[in-house]
């Protein structure tokens, strides 16, 4: 614990961050522009990047890809695209169309970071760690700063029974960049699965001292406030983390779980319900509400 106290006492959607910026001839504010856009070029892979990308931050990701297929096709130098669409088919949970979008891509774009983190996602998904941890360390040898390729290969390696090296690399990546919050989040899931509730709770801590938006770090401090019986706290934490992010599952479980310790029953019953909706095990709010 020596170590993670030096290093707080020194320090009071990604993938397409990894790619290069788009440099689309006109903004797509609506599908009407978006159409435009690409029916007056056709062979721009811009064009067709920056539709796409307004159809997936729209929820529309059938059409996202639909527009990526086609651009692929057109465009003279389709790596990009191929790399949006491999993107695109990994929300959607296609993954077998994922890694071979993904794999064309790694043809034209060897060198490409993003690429390299976007297939050692797929591998993640298909449960492939060891091809998914080769893929995370290409890219950060591609690019030693790459945060999510960071964040995934200390999450794989501890999902993988390996949680002492998770901890070791993702120490070593705070030595490195101690500001960076993700990386201290990443730390403190390590030590929550080390049974570490203590240790976790401080390093959310340092979280929210460098990010007070984070959600997540707000959300996992609730859940260990109920672990530590402290469910006013723990209420107050989740509330915080939905202020910010309404739509935190996290925070919805462990309020639910909260409120039902607290005897407020409808907000329990209304928070856990949220929660189970997006597939978390609200079984234990259940058996409360039910004594």
């Amino acid at each position: 614990m020596t170590r993670i106290a030096a290093l707080c006492a020194g320090c009071a959607c990604l993938f397409l961050a990894g790619m290069p910026a788009l440099a689309a001839p006109a903004a797509v504010t609506s599908r009407q522009t978006g159409e435009a856009l690409v029916a007056a070029a056709p062979g721009d892979v811009d064009a067709c990047l920056a539709y796409a990308t307004w159809l997936t931050s729209a929820g529309e990701l059938q059409e996202a890809a639909a527009v990526l297929e086609a651009g692929c096709h057109r465009v003279d130098a389709p790596g990009q695209a191929l790399l949006a669409l491999a993107d695109v088919y990994l929300k959607l949970g296609k993954l077998t169309r994922a890694e071979a979008a993904a794999r064309e891509a790694l043809v034209l774009l060897p060198d490409s970071p993003a690429a390299h983190l976007c297939i050692g996602d797929i591998y993640r998904d298909l449960d492939w760690p060891q091809s998914a941890l080769d893929s995370y360390e290409t890219a950060l040898k591609l690019a030693p700063g790459l945060t999510q390729a960071r964040v995934n290969l200390v999450a794989v390696l501890a999902k993988s029974g390996r949680s002492v090296e998770a901890r070791e690399r993702c120490l070593a990546f705070i030595d490195a960049t101690p500001g960076e919050p993700q990386l201290w989040l990443s730390l403190g899931q390590v030590f929550e699965d080390q049974d570490k509730p203590r240790e976790a709770f401080t390093t959310y801590g340092q979280v929210i001292s460098l990010d007070a938006t984070s959600a997540e770090a707000w959300a996992r401090q609730g859940r260990l406030y109920c672990r530590f019986g402290q469910f006013a706290s723990a209420a107050d934490a989740c509330r915080r983390a939905l202020e910010i992010d309404g739509g935190n599952l996290v925070a919805h479980a462990w309020l639910g779980t909260a409120c039902s310790y607290l005897g407020d029953q409808d907000q329990a019953r209304r928070h856990a319900q949220i929660a189970e909706a997006g597939g978390m095990d609200m079984s234990g709010v259940w058996r409360k509400l039910n004594q």
